[in-house]
This record gives structure tokens, C-alpha cells and sequence, in this order.
């Protein structure tokens, strides 16, 4: 009996250092980058009673992130916060250590951000196709990427956010308010974070018609914050949007008056040129495009704004001079040759305006 009772103790006692090993070895790996085989062993870790969550985390932390295998990630996470109350990781060689609790919470939020910003990406995407088809694949595979990020890490707002205005998109109103209201439902939410979800769920609202509801955000929003620049810019696009002019007016110049920040003014004087261009007052839309230029010359809408307003005031040669050299800018925008081509018919130049006519509709093909 002592000798089976001495050989179970040796066996026990190798199996828990062959276990322990295994967790070094896959930290020896991590270091050098060799993730392939860092799994190996931290998968093989995770039988250990004692390193099963910080092999855990590491996975969640290190490997799965970079395979995109985010349900894994999540997996992993939920094992490593099974870790004692005041059980503490260093989650790299040269941090420090700190509660597995914190450790999970930084880690979660890091790969959150990783999704967040691929999500947000497809927003470009989507904006410079012109295939119906090829439109709402995208607007899919964006909402796909969002709702990834919300069951990793449904304790940020932005994913719903994002989420509702991909929905808007697509024209569901269903899912735009049922991600909106969940993003908002989120307990404790920092009052610029409230006012960032009520503001972009305003704009979702406009993009959808629903301008009733949208209103009913945007005030919500300033009655956290009057002065927020980015709720009074979209209070001037709901209005304009419904072409109350005089209202959209006013919540611009609040903003402009306000904001320091010159790329939040580049928008704002672009709107407010928007707002002078349907307003037929030329001159004043001229300047607003001109100032917003200024500030941001690489913005082509600007631009484009600018030519449109010169056009519109017949003023042709000035206008075919921002048209080309938008066109030198972006070759491929058939919207710049339809430019040229109506200021050269303006003009009475019909043979110039048939050959930028023939170019635009070259491109459009």
C-alpha cells in the first residue's frame, strides 16, 4: 500500500509539472512571437487547475484576436474571469501585475476596438459604391461585424450606434431603434458618450424620414449639453433636410460660433453653404464653400460645393476652373465633367460642352 500510495503521489505530482511546463513553454513562445505554437501549449495549460485562467487569457489576449476568432476569444475570457477574486496576471513580460478582472476588461476592449474600427471602415466602402447589389452585401457584412462586436463586448455603446446607422441605411427602421435604444439602455454611460449615441441616432433617424424622431433625440441630447457642437450641426441638417431654412441657419451659426476645432468647421461651413445654395443666395453660399476650402483644400466636397454655388450664379469660367481641377484630382467622378460640360453650354460653347458631355457619360457606363 505505501509503495501504489508513493507512485500515485509521483504520478500526480508529474502530471501537475508537465502541466506547469506547459504554460512556460507557451509564454517562452509568446515572447518570441510564435503564436502557432503558443497555442499548442496553452491549450494543453488550460487542464491545469492553476493556470487554466491565465492560459486562458493569453488565448483571449494574444492568439485568437489575431486568428479573428472572436467567439473563441469570448470563450476564453469567460474562463479566465472563473480566476479567484484577488487572482492577479501580468499581461505582458513588462507590465505590471494586475487584476485578472482589469487584465480581461483592457484585453476585451482592445479587441473591441479591432472590430469597432473594421465595422466603422465598411461606412467608406459603401459610400463609394454605386451597385445596388454590391451595396447591400456590404451593409450585410458591416452589420455582421457589429453585431461581433457587441456579443464580444456588450457593455460599449458604439457597436449599437453603429449598428443602428448601417440599419438606417438599409432603410429598417425596426433594427435602427431596437440597436439604439439597447445602446442607450447601457447603465452609467458618461454624458459625452450619451450625447454621441443620441446625436448619431438623430442622424439615422434623418437618414430614414422619421424627422419627428430625430428632433426628439437632438433635444434630448441638448438638454445634457446646449452648447455640444456636433447636436447643434445635426439640429442645421435636420432642419435643412426639411428646408426650414431660418432654423437650420441658427443652429449653424450657434456651432460656429462656438467650436475652435478647424476640421469641425470645414463641415460646418460647408452645411451652412448647403443652406445658402438652396437658399439661391450665391454670394453668401460662395463664401461658405471658399472658407471651408481654405481650412481643408484636400476636400474635394468643398470643392465641388464651391463650383456648384459659381455655377448657380452663372458665374461659368470660375465654376469649369474648380470643375477641372476637381477632375485633376479625381479623373474617374463623372459628376466633375457634367460640371464643365454646363458651364461650356452656359456659355453658348456647345462644341466644348458635347465633348465633356461624351466624357461623362463615358464614365457613367
Amino acid at each position: 500500500m505505501k509503495i501504489l500510495k508513493y507512485l500515485l503521489t509521483i504520478t500526480i505530482f508529474t502530471s501537475f509539472f508537465v502541466f506547469a511546463q506547459d504554460l512556460a513553454s507557451a509564454k517562452i513562445r509568446i515572447n518570441e512571437n510564435n503564436f502557432d505554437e503558443a497555442e499548442i501549449f496553452l491549450v494543453k495549460a488550460l487542464n491545469h487547475p492553476k493556470d487554466k485562467w491565465e492560459a486562458a487569457f493569453h488565448l483571449a489576449d494574444k492568439v485568437y484576436p489575431k486568428q479573428e476568432k472572436w467567439n473563441l476569444v469570448r470563450e476564453n475570457m469567460d474562463i479566465a474571469l472563473t480566476a479567484p477574486k484577488n487572482f492577479k496576471i501580468r499581461p505582458t513580460p513588462n507590465s505590471r501585475k494586475i487584476l485578472m478582472t482589469e487584465a480581461v476588461s483592457e484585453s476585451l476592449l482592445n479587441s473591441y476596438n479591432k472590430i469597432y474600427v473594421k465595422a466603422s471602415n465598411y461606412l467608406g466602402l459603401i459610400n463609394q459604391t454605386s451597385s445596388i447589389d454590391e451595396r447591400s452585401i456590404l451593409i450585410d457584412e458591416a452589420m455582421e461585424a457589429c453585431q461581433i462586436g457587441i456579443d464580444l463586448n456588450p457593455s460599449q455603446p458604439g457597436g449599437y450606434a453603429l449598428m443602428s446607422i448601417y440599419a438606417s441605411v438599409k432603410g429598417d427602421k425596426e433594427t435602427t431603434e431596437k440597436y439604439l435604444n439597447s445602446g442607450l439602455a447601457i447603465p452609467n454611460l458618461p454624458d459625452q458618450t450619451r450625447i454621441a449615441v443620441l446625436t448619431s441616432g438623430g442622424q439615422s433617424y434623418i437618414r430614414l424620414g422619421e424627422y419627428d424622431l430625430a428632433l426628439n433625440l437632438f433635444n434630448e441630447a441638448l438638454q445634457v449639453n446646449e452648447k455640444d457642437v456636433s447636436v447643434l450641426e445635426s439640429l442645421g441638417s435636420l432642419y435643412l433636410s426639411q428646408e426650414n431654412f431660418d432654423l437650420s441657419l441658427k443652429y449653424l451659426n450657434q456651432a460656429i460660433e462656438l467650436t475652435q476645432d478647424d476640421k469641425k468647421m470645414v463641415d460646418l461651413f460647408f452645411n451652412r453653404g448647403l443652406v445658402y445654395l438652396k437658399m439661391k443666395n450665391f454670394e453668401e453660399a460662395e463664401y461658405n464653400f471658399e472658407e471651408a476650402y481654405f481650412l481643408a483644400p484636400d476636400d474635394l466636397e468643398a470643392l465641388f460645393g464651391l463650383a456648384k454655388a459659381l455655377e448657380e450664379a452663372e458665374r461659368w469660367r470660375k465654376a469649369r476652373n474648380y470643375y477641372l481641377e476637381l477632375i485633376d484630382q479625381s479623373p474617374e467622378n463623372p459628376q466633375y465633367y457634367y460640371g464643365v460640360y454646363r458651364t461650356y453650354f452656359g456659355e453658348g460653347r456647345l462644341e466644348d460642352a458635347q465633348e465633356y458631355l461624351n466624357k461623362a457619360t463615358a464614365l457613367k457606363r
